[in-house]
């Protein structure tokens, strides 16, 4: 058959126009109108392509099953496969596939395309690895469609896939106490934050699980003349497809809410050393200027007596998406893309230079004063002031702390640089309950 004629009088056709529509719509309503207000704070191909795709999967998907079952009944009614005996069954499957693929995909690719247009981001190697999961699944499910059509009639088939394809997909997002549904659906489990990289790990569920359905459904279509081998074809198909699906479950089975990602993919801009300072390079951070200001910090506090230990390196905490790492003392990690361009990155190094000997704290007033202390040797007291008035707005007592820790900064400013050294590192301890370290009421 000619390409014109398969396009011609395939249901892809009729079917584009409101398959596309409602693609474009959730495009507008999601990306359009969300994503400026979801956004990271540096451009990143893969969150653009994540959250574009997000709510599109269960729709691709749907389309593919639906419209192949109604294909293939299409094809049976028309005695396709009784009339071509000797066309191989596989080609004429695939002849009948193609233009609902093509639908289909294009109802993933246009709204990434936009979505990456209309941010002047480009596509990027990293994206190939979601977007092809995404349109393998699209493709097994098709071929699941097509076998479910070659039995059922495509009037109870088409309907019935779609409506079941869509809602096992899209419900898989809200798996209750068992999570691994969500892992095996084909619909990823999360937006990927900048510098997060999906892993084959985490896809390999679901490639297995679609993949092993839809290779078990195909071998039933093998003939053979050999009695022995077509009574063998059944037992092959159903174990091809339990082996995917039990392995898909079997790999994802244990995951939490948001399956393993790999963070920290960024080219970095580093300089200096002790401190090491590190940005990522698309971000328009200048890492010159935020040494400068860690400097400037750590200089200003051993300047007025604190001990406080350099860190060999200081990076950016953005490259870690949603998972932050913890500080050590060899490595802080800040917000330093964010922080330079709202003027706070002293503040920000100033949280991490200020370490107390212990995990948590438990006299809040003693941790607050040594902090505002520290705060005022570097510049930064009437910020640190004006974020613990909104911090502790939420309290009853709230202004009369804010009171009590600037008096004991103002009385012990009084005092010679020597006594308000050995008064900080009073505080840092009784800010930890170690009251017999502590210089000062």
């Amino acid at each position: 058959m000619r390409i014109t004629a398969l396009v011609r009088t395939c249901s892809a056709l009729w079917a584009a126009p409101p398959a596309l529509g409602l693609v474009l719509f959730y495009f507008y309503v999601s990306f359009s109108r969300d994503y400026e207000f979801t956004r990271g704070d540096i451009a990143y191909a893969l969150e653009i392509v994540s959250f574009v795709l997000d709510p599109l999967y269960a729709l691709a998907y749907a389309t593919a099953s639906c419209l192949a079952a109604w294909e293939s009944g299409r094809t049976k009614r028309a005695g396709v496969w009784a009339s071509a005996p000797a066309r191989n069954r596989y080609a004429v499957a695939a002849q009948a596939l193609l233009p609902v693929l093509v639908l289909a995909w294009s109802m993933l690719v246009l709204p990434v395309g936009l979505g990456l247009l209309g941010e002047g981001t480009a596509f990027t190697p990293d994206c190939v690895p979601l977007l092809s999961m995404a349109l393998f699944v699209t493709a097994a499910h098709g071929v699941i469609g097509f076998a479910v059509g070659l039995v059922v009639p495509r009037l109870i088939a088409a309907p019935l896939l779609a409506m079941t394809v869509f809602y096992g997909v899209a419900s898989s997002a809200s798996s209750g106490e068992h999570m691994w549904p969500r892992h095996v659906s084909g619909a990823f489990s999360s937006v990927l934050a900048f510098g997060e990289r999906t892993t084959w790990t985490a896809l390999a569920p679901h490639f297995l699980f679609a993949g092993g359905i839809a290779l078990g459904v195909a071998l039933l279509g093998v003939t053979a003349r050999n009695r022995a081998i077509r009574a063998a074809v059944p037992v092959i198909a159903c174990g091809v497809a339990l082996t995917g699906t039990l392995t898909a479950y079997g790999i994802a089975k244990d995951w939490g809410h948001t399956a393993p990602l790999s963070i920290g993919h960024a080219r970095m801009t580093c300089v200096g050393s002790a401190p090491r300072v590190c940005v990522p390079a698309a971000g328009g951070a200048e890492p010159a200027k935020a040494r400068a200001d860690a400097e400037a910090v750590l200089t200003g506090l051993a300047s007025a007596g604190v001990r406080v230990a350099r860190p060999t390196t200081i990076s950016d905490s953005v490259v870690n998406g949603v998972h932050p790492r913890p500080s050590t003392r060899s490595t802080w990690w800040l917000p330093l893309t964010t922080s330079q361009r709202e003027a706070t990155t002293r503040y920000q190094v100033l949280s991490q230079a200020v370490r107390f000997p212990c995990a948590s704290t438990t006299d809040e007033v003693a941790s607050r004063s040594a902090t505002l202390w520290a705060a005022g040797n570097i510049g930064e007291q009437r910020r640190y002031l004006k974020g613990q008035r909104e911090e502790l707005a939420q309290f009853d007592n709230g202004a009369e702390v804010i009171a009590l820790i600037q008096e004991r900064v103002a009385k012990v400013r009084r005092s010679s640089a020597a006594a308000q050294a050995s008064w900080y590192e009073g505080e840092l301890a009784r800010a930890c309950g170690d009251t017999r370290r502590s210089g000062g009421t």
